[in-house]
């Protein structure tokens, strides 16, 4: 039976601090969430600790993700450092195979302004030999630019078979971003195929 992972990004400490509900319920997360609940599909958005920078911390985040049921039928969604964290942790496990892999404006480092976290990874090319569908979702005006957009481009260059799903309008899917119609289309179509 398919489960689902929704993996919430950073903030920067002073807009972490003003936040009045926590950060795994902002934007399209708890949308997503009832959604895929209420077709049967058991969804957990674990709450990262420390999610503002610079002080998350990748073995604290691995250490959560460890506790997930993770198999062969998960979904994994990332959203920006959430994206990153799931990049990464499939990287360096290659013993875990998952259904579907989904992220959304992935930050994954390129640009090595987080090195305490990403640690200057690169993503392992036979990722897409132990998902059975990767999708990316990103923004052109994505606001916080290259940091984003050349983690993607880098993305569609090591795994070439990925879906694509680029945007013009979408900045950085969050801010007052409180449903994601494209990506819960994305998972109906993925859910009906099982």
């Amino acid at each position: 039976m398919p489960n689902a992972i929704i993996c919430h990004g950073v903030k920067f400490k002073d807009d972490f601090d003003k936040m009045v509900i926590p950060f795994c319920a902002s934007y399209w997360y708890p949308w997503l969430q009832q959604k895929l609940i209420l077709s049967g599909v058991p969804t957990q958005v674990p709450s990262f600790t420390n999610s503002w920078l610079p002080a998350r911390n990748y073995n604290l985040d691995v250490d959560i993700l460890n506790r997930q049921d993770i198999n062969e039928e998960t979904i994994l969604i990332g959203h920006s450092c959430g994206g990153g964290l799931l990049v990464k942790f499939l990287s360096e496990n290659p013993d875990i195979k998952i259904g579907h892999l989904i992220l959304v404006a992935p930050w994954i480092d390129r640009l090595r302004q987080f090195s305490q976290y990403f640690n200057n990874f690169e993503p392992d090319p036979k990722l897409s030999e132990r998902v059975k569908t990767i999708d990316l979702f990103f923004s052109t005006d994505d606001h916080y630019g290259d940091m984003i957009i050349s983690g993607c481009e880098h993305l569609q260059k090591i795994y070439p078979t990925m879906r694509v799903h680029k945007f013009s309008d979408k900045s950085h899917f969050s801010g007052d971003m409180l449903e994601f119609p494209e990506l819960w289309s994305l998972c109906q179509s993925f859910l009906k195929k099982e």
